[in-house]
């Protein structure tokens, strides 16, 4: 039986509405970009490398921005993240706007929207290491699942609000969804400026080494996150062109019904976040096996699917799995490395997940054009891998059978500090 629910910090609400926003305006642009940008003459893989020019930037600087927390605080950094996010929406909105007015057009247009994504890259991707680290330092072992579902259930509220506003917003003008999202997300940062900082660097002395990737408490999480990143990222910057050529290919609406599929991943995210791991308090390592079988399972429906109802379902579905398996990497990741690495730890998945998006064009896209079922049957296989690693590598092992529940708060941290 479950113990009752602790009450946890109401920082880390504030935190996910920063996340909130985030997500809604990457899920706008996720649903309305491919489509819009075939229209003014760009390619599937210029569309992709659109994409994958910030997650490349993501990549390499989250973790620059992870550490940069462990020293500064985390306050300065989430903040730097949200600014960031929000001046890349309005200048890829800007960029789109004048493409569509014939001001720009060709290779001018792909450089200057590859430069507004670059800068989403380089700066937003402050925002979720930070957020993650803040978290960590705020909340006892035992709730660290709960706390991690919560934080990043504001990404998936984010992308079932993203596509919801935008509909109508979209009626009004084509900008006025990004603009929103980028000015709901100042408001969070005058929030997050009220808020108690807890300063990273008070903890560290001034040669502090930090955790390395490879070591061994780090990199079994990061594999199976580094997995999952890759399949989402084929699912994401393929699914508005499965929805036009295989699942309605005679409606004018693909949008809006490509729309209602992302709204349905995220309301499954949620379900995993808040229902699965937060409210039943699913241990992390029981959150990273279910998410990675349901993941696979879903996977394998989206790609036999032919209709609206087996493609949603199976949409849902993923969503539950991915709301699973990312609080249990994210809480595993952190019970892992102990209370000194917490900001290099998120940093590290900060870099992982976008891997998709990097390789996405290399592989996902391509695929799509030789089979558009092609990109969702890798996914299968990718996850088939994972859920292997997951059963036999040590450090999983590690996490399934660690009693953290049954023990007293102090001797839980030191345990995992030596584990």
């Amino acid at each position: 039986m479950s113990k009752p629910l602790s009450k946890l910090p109401s920082t880390i609400w504030i935190l996910s509405a920063g996340l909130l926003c985030v997500g809604a305006g990457q899920s706008v642009i996720f649903i309305t970009i491919p489509p819009l940008a075939r229209d003014l003459g760009l390619s599937e893989i210029q569309i992709g490398s659109i994409f994958a020019s910030s997650a490349l930037a993501w990549m390499i600087l989250s973790p620059f921005w992870g550490k940069l927390s462990d020293r500064i605080g985390r306050k300065k950094v989430v903040i730097i993240g949200l600014v960031g996010f929000s001046i890349s929406l309005m200048l890829f909105s800007l960029t789109i706007s004048l493409g569509e007015k014939g001001v720009l057009h060709g290779s001018i247009l792909f450089a200057l929207l590859i430069a507004a994504r670059l800068i989403n890259g380089m700066f937003g991707s402050a925002t979720r290491p930070s957020s993650g680290a803040w978290v960590a330092d705020i909340t006892d072992a035992e709730d660290r699942s709960r706390a991690f579902a919560r934080l990043d259930s504001g990404f998936s509220m984010g992308r079932i609000l993203g596509p919801a506003l935008a509909g109508f917003l979209l009626l009004i003008s084509y900008t006025a969804p990004f603009y929103l999202f980028a000015f709901m997300a100042f408001i969070v940062m005058i929030l997050i400026t009220r808020e108690k900082a807890y300063k990273g660097s008070q903890i560290l002395s001034k040669d502090h080494i930090f955790i390395k990737t490879y070591d061994p408490r780090v990199w079994p999480f990061l594999v199976v996150s580094a997995a999952f990143g890759i399949c989402n990222a084929a699912l994401v910057q393929t699914s508005s062109f499965y929805f036009q050529d295989v699942i309605v290919p005679f409606s004018e609406n693909y949008i809006a019904i490509a729309s209602a599929g992302f709204m349905l991943t995220a309301l499954g995210i949620l379900s995993g976040q808040l229902i699965i791991a937060d409210r039943l308090q699913t241990s992390p390592g029981s959150l990273i096996r279910a998410g990675a079988v349901f993941l696979c399972l879903s996977l394998l429906g989206v790609a036999l699917s032919n209709s609206l109802l087996e493609i949603y379902t199976s949409l849902f579905f993923y969503g539950v799995g991915g709301g699973m398996l990312g609080p249990g990497i994210s809480s595993s990741l952190s019970l892992s490395v102990g209370k000194e690495n917490q900001g290099a730890a998120s940093g590290f998945l900060g870099m992982v997940i976008p891997i998709g998006h990097v390789i996405s064009p290399l592989i996902a896209m391509p695929l799509y054009v030789l089979s558009p079922k092609a990109p969702y049957l890798l996914g299968v296989f990718v996850m088939l891998v994972a859920i292997v690693f997951i059963f036999s590598n040590s450090r999983h092992q590690w996490i399934r059978k660690k009693g953290y529940r049954e023990l007293p708060t102090k001797t839980i941290e030191d345990s995992l500090d030596i584990g």
